[in-house]
């Protein structure tokens, strides 16, 4: 056809004029023959005369190889063409044998070394054998050169190995004839497949330069103008100018923008100088860099206008500014560096700093004062070289690429511009970041493993060079073989390190095979997914490949045009760390319920993933009858109660449950699911005998079929008449709909694409229940502080605004109850209204909708100092109020915020700070004063300081006026506040202990802190305490109470438990002459006091009792009383000592005492430490530490037996001294083993738990030894990690720590928190150690034996389909419990795999292996399998070798294997 003739002719033309240098290896060994040899040479002969050989063109090269190569001529190794065709007349037929790996290498280093750079690379190998050697690494490190490997087979030689060498597709890369006589008719269609490639691989090496706009300030005087020029003269000389190089163009501008010249004006260089020294400046008006900046973004990065950004092409922006903006110039800015344009800013003498950094990409601000070279320099370097991304950030990152058909060559190499744009500003090496790259399109294929280059430069090459594949899309396959090849230690994966896994996927559309459970089975081995989808790509099947929350994890770019200015985009994205925070154990009351969906429609996996979900959460809460109840229901057509409320007290019973769970199948009726809930929460209320919350989850993945009713009704009968909170969540076909009928609330509504996203939504369900809990009518006074300034966009204003509202909303506004107030700030503060304002939350919220915003300046140094006054008492703040600051905001301050926040804490103001999108993190942290308070973007529920805590561990004794007549009026409302605080407590024998005396004339005790560890029994003696008339001896029942706090009567003062003496009263105190005695009591006992006054009591008398230990409250009425509830609790709260479930333990400090901690940080270090161990149970049989410190060396300070006691403890750690001598970590965890011994008071041996907390503000300056972390993990020695200050590196602490959940960051002076302390108490005070196995009463081996007679030798032993039905139904087997008539927990199961005598014979019988199993799946049987005497002959072999009390055999076909495994349960039993 005459197309056909054009087509050719074009590619003929382009391999004329086209630069490559392509190796010819062949195959010269002895199978060949001479005759076929001689074939051979003909068909180098005609192929090399189709190229243009000369040596700026087409070079060509040859080897032969048998068992070695042979070097007979390198590339352009002759004369001329005449001289070429002799050499390959006098080629010499070698024989021999085949050792292509061998080869390979060969012209690896020896050919390809010495080839052009910048210019394609082919090998072209010709054999008729299968090769006796590895040529799967040889090839791929030939391939990492970027050379394009071509194959031509000959004969039947191993197609398998072939594949392994050849580029993808292989219908361009391989090529098979049946005989060498064939050659000749192969000479075409491969040399114009080898002029493709060459012409791909072409464009792939035009070199990379820039667009660079110039934006001039018009208004810059005489002198600055020509400063001007002298530095726009200077930098173009220094710059690679041109059309097809750097573009340039010019504009001016003041109040508008004056084109000069654009970048498609295609000016050389002397044409541009001659522009620049012939510029005149006209200033028209004010001075708008905004403005101009805008009209820049608009009208100059377009293609139109020159510019290449969709080529790939970096984009730059040089504004050059002689003064302050008159218009804002941050919205202005962000959007156009959001579009992957980097700007500079460079200043003139009375430019603004401040405005110049928001303008710039950071680090690119710069003044002009004397210092052009210099700033020219930077300039260049920036344009000419990549930019690494400077965070803290250690991961192996692989990019899975698409590279099929329906992207196209020209697309191809803009996704190569885009991964090197992207690579490039990575921070790349060793200890850094590493870079994995697959290809894939009909299958997947990796060329660059994390082992493969150290060197950034190197992966670029590569990339540069990357080949361009065709075929289909199969994206699930490049999963599973990122899964299983990629992310592993043989190929580099540092995942034992903890190193963090991340996979990009790159795709242009929808692929060809499922990928949602390869995503899935990525994910849940602990890979962070980005999808990034171009052009026809749906977000529906991004949400599948991505990991959760998909507004994080999900790109998606309308065309490959725009590819270019995402790759700046992800590059931030891969830089900022993706951290889990630690959810602190709740110790609140509630009956939680979970409604699990088993319907057909759910997979093993995804049962197993809501079996974790569920187990998670035993974490998060304190489980027990007197705390948090766990039940269990699941349902498909019918509902089936698993287990109830009051069926198990512990967390390991429950865990056990759920882990015993089998998924059973069938319908989805959701509607039973919820009916079966209605009578389980009617009986809580009667097993739970107290009003607590009740709370159901409900997790589904389709919607409710065949009904007999709509899920709403059983849904509001639950929520409406019993008061259930449900929350309701979707995965996968969910209907959204129907989930919020069932919750009723779109805040308690979730939904997921997948079932491993579960873990994601626990922490949002958790901190809504906690937050919900937490805020009900607390006593604080809180003012908001809004950034209005320039910084903040339209939009986000109105996010701020949200998040105040959902804040608030959880308020109860009123005068005894929270206060709001509301400054919005810019240039100046300003009160949009104040704390006595408003008492009525609906007209609240409604001004705070109505807030416009001011714009301005940003300064919240500023604002800070002046929002002070907010809180005073003529703004309706209240003195015994808790005071909370919530800022929100979104850039950087102009001025100093670490003072004026500095000020407000010491004025006991508890600070948030939310960081929106652009707030500067360091600021926000200066503000706070602490990591616990700083909060970004919107993972904002309500700030974690404003829910009310509930005391832990503590003894109370309530001192009880009982004086005056016997039915006083009142006596009840003071009964009840005694009442609230009991039930707001943790009341148990190791938590909260209460006692009581009542008193008129004398004291009487009503209970001991040892008689009730019961809530119900003490609220019970409480509700039948009477009156008893007589006087009011107050002094004298002090006295006597006090004694009662001993450790006879239960006091646990001696365990440094902390003490109250709550004394609650009506009236005036009769015996004041005894109140210096008591003072002087009160004062050596350590034991804290409350006074709580009422009616007739007398305040000032309060006070003379209470002298400098205790604190008073005084309620005008008896009503007056319940408003003094909440803050009491809170109160008691400040005092309580976190719950320790760790009775004994031992604990070592390894402490930083580097030079770069001041001394008033060294004592806060100090006294951080002494408050840890104030918490703790010092005793020789109870909790030990010791401590050592770190600098040059590590410095002994005491061992774990040195002291048995606080106090000595205390003493000890007052005495150190720093040494200040440098940050030796890595010596210091080398050294430290010594302190974990027998000898010096370890009880390692005894199984006692093992930890050591490092406590460090910066990285370390030695070498890492990972020796050091393996020799103490392999003691089960527990590390935890404190980093202080900026200088931490995360990345070394999580590396130490061994996970991101044991590493605290935090300043000095966030260190002194309590909330600091307490997070460190809730890690070392949770068994980390593994739960020792119970010995087992019954041992069965059960041997399996599979029936694939059908199956060919290329064949895996089951289909695709009935493989994972198989791999789950060995798994359930190892899961069933109450076989051999016996306790669960008292089996052990063990498995071993037969196919006949010959193979597989490694697996004798041993525990359940996922990885055995896959290994079992992926066998190919080279002959046909069936179940017969050759069979059942391993098998008896096989057992025989059994010592276990129950043998079973199974013998099965994988037709019905799936339907059956449920019968082997009952043959078992």
């Amino acid at each position: 056809a005459p197309g056909a003739h054009i087509i050719l002719f074009f590619v003929f033309i382009d391999c004329f004029t086209a630069q490559a240098d392509i190796v010819l290896l062949v195959d010269s060994s002895g199978s060949i023959g001479e005759s076929d040899f001689e074939e051979v040479r003909k068909f180098l002969h005609s192929f090399v005369d189709s190229f243009n050989l000369r040596p700026d063109k087409v070079r060509v090269g040859l080897a032969q190889y048998s068992d070695r190569p042979y070097q007979e001529f390198l590339l352009g190794d002759y004369s001329d063409k005449r001289d070429l065709h002799q050499k390959l007349t006098d080629l010499i037929y070698r024989r021999g044998s085949t050792n292509t790996g061998l080869a390979l290498t060969f012209i690896r280093d020896n050919y390809f070394r010495l080839a052009r750079q910048n210019v394609p690379g082919i090998a072209i190998v010709i054999t008729d054998g299968e090769s006796n050697d590895d040529v799967e690494e040889p090839s791929q490190r030939l391939r990492n050169l970027g050379v394009s490997i071509f194959v031509i087979r000959v004969g039947r030689g191993n197609m398998e190995k072939l594949h392994t060498i050849a580029n993808i597709p292989h219908e361009e890369f391989l090529f098979s004839i049946d005989s060498y006589q064939e050659l000749q008719g192969l000479k075409e269609s491969l040399r114009n497949k080898v002029c493709f490639t060459v012409t791909l691989q072409s464009q792939a090496f035009v070199p990379k330069f820039a667009d660079l706009l110039i934006l001039v300030d018009s208004s810059a005087s005489r002198q600055e103008q020509q400063t001007i020029k002298n530095f726009l003269s200077r930098l173009i000389q220094q710059l690679n100018v041109g059309k097809n190089t750097n573009r340039v163009g010019l504009a001016q501008f003041s109040e508008n923008v004056k084109e000069e010249f654009l970048l498609n004006t295609d000016k050389a260089r002397n044409e541009i100088l001659s522009s620049i020294r012939s510029l005149t400046l006209r200033p028209t008006g004010k001075r708008r860099i905004g403005n101009a900046i805008e009209y820049a973004h608009k009208n100059f990065f377009s293609n139109v206008t020159g510019s290449r950004v969709s080529e790939g092409f970096k984009q730059f922006l040089l504004v050059i500014s002689a003064g302050e903006s008159a218009d804002g110039v941050v919205q202005a800015s962000r959007t156009i560096k959001t579009d992957a344009v980097t700007v500079f800013a460079v200043g003139l003498s009375k430019a603004d700093a401040h405005e110049m950094k928001y303008i710039s990409s950071q680090p690119h601000s710069y003044k002009l004062v004397g210092n052009i070279q210099q700033v020219q320099q930077q300039i260049k370097s920036a344009i000419d070289t990549w930019e690494d991304c400077m965070f803290d950030v250690v991961a192996d990152i692989a990019f899975i690429v698409d590279q099929s058909s329906s992207i196209r060559s020209k697309n191809f190499q803009l996704v190569r511009d885009f991964l090197e744009n992207t690579i490039g500003g990575l921070d790349v090496g060793e200890g850094k970041i590493k870079i994995a790259v697959v290809l894939y399109s009909d299958f997947p294929r990796a060329d660059v493993y994390f082992n493969t280059f150290d060197d950034k430069t190197d992966i670029l090459r590569y990339i540069s060079s990357m080949p361009y594949g065709r075929g289909k899309t199969y994206t699930g396959a490049a999963l599973k073989f990122a899964k299983e090849h990629v992310f592993t230690k043989a190929r580099g994966s540092r995942r034992d390190q903890h190193v963090q896994q991340v996979a990009v996927v790159i795709t242009d559309g929808k692929s060809t095979d499922k990928v949602a459970r390869a995503a899935a089975a990525l994910r849940r081995s602990g890979v962070t997914i980005f999808a990034l989808g171009i052009k026809d790509t749906e977000e529906d099947d991004l949400r599948e490949i991505a990991s959760y929350p998909y507004k994080k994890f999900v790109f998606n770019v309308e065309d490959f045009d725009k590819l270019n200015s995402l790759s700046n985009i992800l590059t931030k994205t891969l830089c900022n760390e993706i951290t889990d925070s630690i959810i602190p154990r709740q110790t609140t009351k509630a009956d939680i319920y979970f409604l699990l969906d088993e319907s057909g429609s759910i997979s093993y996996d995804e049962f197993d993933d809501m079996k974790n979900f569920t187990k998670q959460w035993l974490e998060a809460f304190e489980v027990g009858n007197n705390h948090v109840r766990f039940g269990l229901v699941k349902f498909a057509s019918s509902a089936t109660t698993v287990f109830r409320l009051h069926d198990y007290n512990t967390k390991a019973d429950i865990e056990k449950a759920v882990n015993a769970l089998i998924m059973e199948g069938g319908g989805t009726r959701t509607d039973l699911g919820l009916r079966e809930m209605i009578p389980l929460f009617e009986e809580a209320v009667r097993t739970r005998g107290e009003k607590v919350r009740k709370l159901l989850i409900v997790i589904t993945d389709g919607e409710s079929r065949g009904t007999e009713e709509s899920v709403e009704v059983p849904a509001k009968l639950l929520r409406t008449e019993q008061n259930v909170t449900i929350y309701a969540i979707g995965v996968k076909d969910a209907s959204e709909p129907e989930l919020e009928l069932i919750s009723g609330s779109q805040q308690r509504t979730f939904y997921v694409k997948n079932y491993d996203f579960l873990d994601e939504i626990k922490k949002d369900i958790i901190t809504e229940i906690c937050s919900f809990e937490g805020c009900e009518g607390l006593f604080a006074d809180v003012v908001f502080l809004l950034d209005g300034s320039e910084s903040v966009s339209a939009k986000d204003f109105e996010n701020m605004k949200d998040i105040m509202k959902l804040v608030i909303d959880r308020f109860v506004i009123g005068p005894d109850k929270e206060r709001v107030a509301v400054v919005q700030y810019g240039t100046d503060p300003k009160e949009e209204f104040s704390l006595n304002t408003f008492d009525d939350k609906a007209v609240l919220l409604q001004k705070i909708r109505n807030i416009e915003q001011m714009n301005g300046k940003m300064y919240t140094g500023k604002a800070l100092k002046e929002v002070l006054q907010s809180f005073n008492i003529s703004k309706g703040g209240r003195a015994s109020a808790l005071k909370f600051l919530i800022l929100l905001t979104d850039g950087e301050s102009r001025d100093d915020v670490s003072e004026p926040a500095k000020v407000l804490r010491d004025n006991f103001i508890n600070i948030n700070a939310i960081g929106m999108r652009h707030a500067n993190k360091s600021q926000i942290l200066a503000i706070a004063g602490s990591h616990d308070g700083v909060f970004f973007e919107d993972a904002v529920a309500s700030p974690k300081e404003l829910k009310c805590k509930t005391p832990e561990l503590i003894d109370i004794i309530f001192l009880m006026d009982a004086s005056g007549s016997p039915n006083k009026d009142g006596f009840q409302e003071m009964i009840n506040l005694m009442k609230y605080t009991v039930s707001k407590s943790v009341v148990g024998e190791k938590r909260v202990r209460f006692g009581a005396v009542t008193y008129s004339n004398n004291p009487h005790s009503e209970f001991t802190l040892k008689q009730y560890y019961s809530q119900t029994d003490i609220l019970r003696v409480i509700s039948n305490l009477k009156t008893s008339g007589g006087s009011r001896n107050t002094v004298r029942a002090l006295n006597y109470t006090l004694s009662y706090f001993g450790g006879t009567h239960g006091g646990r003062r001696a365990k440094n438990v902390p003490q109250v003496l709550f004394l609650i009263t009506d009236g005036k105190v009769n015996d004041l002459s005894g109140l210096a005695t008591w003072l002087e009591s009160l004062a050596n006992s350590e034991v804290n006091f409350f006074a709580i006054g009422t009616e007739d009591a007398d305040a000032e008398q309060l006070k003379e009792m209470v002298g400098k230990k205790g604190t008073v409250h005084y309620a005008k009425t008896y009503q007056d009383l319940r408003g003094l509830q909440k803050r009491i609790t809170q109160e008691l709260c400040d005092l309580t000592k976190p719950i320790c479930e760790m009775e004994v333990s031992d604990l070592v400090f390894l402490i930083d005492g580097s030079e770069s901690i001041d001394e008033p940080s060294w004592n806060t270090l100090k006294k951080t430490m002494i408050g840890i161990v104030r918490e703790l149970d010092i005793a020789q049989d109870k909790w030990r530490v010791g401590v050592a410190q770190f600098s040059d060396i590590l410095l002994h300070h005491f061992y774990l037996n040195t002291y048995t006691s606080f106090a000595e403890v205390e003493e000890a750690i007052n005495k150190i001294r720093q040494r200040k001598q440098g940050t030796s970590t890595w010596d210091a965890l080398r050294n430290i083993r010594y302190y974990f011994t027998r000898e010096n008071g370890s009880r390692i041996d005894e199984r006692v738990a093992q930890n050591l907390l490092l406590i460090t503000d910066g990285k370390a300056n030695d070498e890492k030894d990972l020796n050091a972390l393996a020799y103490l993990r392999n003691k089960n020695i527990t590390i935890t990690a404190i980093g202080i200050g900026d200088e931490i590196k995360k990345s070394e602490l999580r590396e130490i720590a061994g996970s991101a959940d044991r590493v605290l960051i935090e300043t000095f002076e966030g260190l002194e928190l309590k909330t600091t302390i307490r997070k460190v108490l809730n890690l070392l005070c949770t068994d980390t150690r593994p739960i020792p196995q119970p010995p087992y009463d019954c041992d069965i081996d059960i041997a399996f034996g599979f029936d694939v007679s059908r199956r060919t030798s290329t064949q895996t032993l089951f289909r695709p389909q009935v493989e994972p039905l198989v791999s789950a139904a060995i798994h359930h087997i190892s899961m069933m419990g109450d076989l051999c008539c016996i306790k669960k927990g008292k089996i052990t199961t063990r498995f071993g795999y037969r196919l006949d005598r010959s193979v597989l014979n490694d697996f004798g019988f041993e525990k359940y292996s996922e990885d055995v199993v896959k290994k079992v799946m992926s066998f190919q049987p080279t002959a046909p399998l069936s179940f017969n005497g050759v069979l059942l002959d391993s098998f008896r072999e096989l057992l025989a070798s059994s010592k276990a009390k129950a043998k079973v055999g199974v013998f099965s076909r994988y037709k019905t294997y799936h339907q059956n495994y449920y019968q082997l349960y009952y043959i078992l039993c």
